[in-house]
């Protein structure tokens, strides 16, 4: 579960950066829209089970940290990325009035 919340997570930085790509080429707008869901669907589902896995490691003894751990870094990467997104979303939909 955390390799696919890893994975999720690169999709959502791939489509962040395509959405960052077509908004500023001005291509069509639902270009901009398909890609801004898929990045917000791809960031919630990489956060949602980076927390699930994390949980299920809290239950069996602890979470590890002295190891690669991908859900704990695609749960972290994820939701920063996700706050940041919005805030970028907000300044740039507030600079076009």
């Amino acid at each position: 579960m955390g390799t696919l919340s890893l994975l999720l997570t690169v999709v959502g930085i791939g489509g962040m950066i395509a959405h960052y790509v077509v908004s500023s080429m001005a291509l069509a707008k639902a270009a901009v829209i398909v890609t801004g869901i898929v990045t917000t669907v791809a960031f919630v589902a990489a956060y949602l089970l980076g927390s699930r896995d994390m949980k299920r490691q809290s239950s069996s003894g602890g979470i590890r940290t002295d190891v690669f751990n991908p859900g704990l870094l695609a749960h972290g990467i994820s939701g920063t990325l996700f706050v940041v997104g919005i805030i970028l979303c907000v300044i740039a939909n507030v600079m076009k009035f």
